[in-house]
């Protein structure tokens, strides 16, 4: 439901893309300015203005939404910097506005207890792995896209809890944990199995791969 209402975002922004593109604004461009966003974001949230919060956030991921347009628009100027540039932006980006909740939580939202705290983490951590996995799946040549709490429901989730207000933070974000962390145990069968095939395949599979680990 929200990959469909995502496309549909992109097909009203594609003039938008169509018209940055024609300016001279490169995909590296936005991407840089969303991550400019997501940190205003985060110093209004440690600040106590959800409004502001979610208006920064907003601007942030339209940024997220464009670049990828953009960058199709401009292919010929692209490159694999640019989508490193990218993944690691919205890494960036999520911590920004993680830790700025986290403030704005402690000194304007009532203090944070163990269990908020908790799942805080939690849901950081989780939020972070489901995009590590897919990359370090991605990385091995195995697909990895299946799973509910892609970016796209994790930022959707984190909206609505700063529409509602600090006192409904520890629900969403114990929401977002769960969801998170059922799609890396998801990515984590997926890729399993996938290696496990190659195995199966005997001396013709790929078998295990030089320097797989990752420190």
């Amino acid at each position: 439901m929200l990959s469909e209402t995502k496309q549909r975002l992109r097909r009203v922004l594609l003039p938008v893309a169509r018209g940055l593109a024609a300016a001279g604004v490169l995909p590296n461009h936005l991407t840089a300015a969303g991550l400019v966003a997501a940190a205003l974001a985060a110093v209004s949230l440690a600040l106590g203005s959800l409004t502001l919060g979610i208006v920064w956030l907003l601007i942030s991921l339209l940024c997220d939404l464009l670049d990828g347009d953009v960058a199709r628009l401009r292919a010929e100027q692209t490159s694999l910097f640019g989508a490193f540039f990218d993944s690691t932006a919205d890494r960036l980006s999520e911590a920004l506005v993680f830790g700025g909740l986290l403030v704005g939580k402690a000194f304007h939202g009532g203090g944070c207890g163990w269990p908020w705290t908790v799942v805080w983490v939690l849901s950081l951590a989780g939020s972070f792995l489901v995009s590590y996995t897919r990359a370090r799946a991605e990385g091995l040549g195995m697909e990895c896209r299946i799973g509910i709490a892609d970016r796209s429901l994790r930022m959707a989730l984190v909206l609505l809890m700063l529409v509602l207000g600090f006192r409904w933070s520890g629900f969403f974000l114990g929401a977002l944990s769960l969801l998170a962390w059922f799609t890396v145990v998801q990515r984590f069968i997926h890729v399993r199995r996938q290696a496990l095939a190659v195995l199966d395949a005997g001396p013709g599979g790929r078998g295990h791969p030089a320097g797989g680990n990752e420190s």
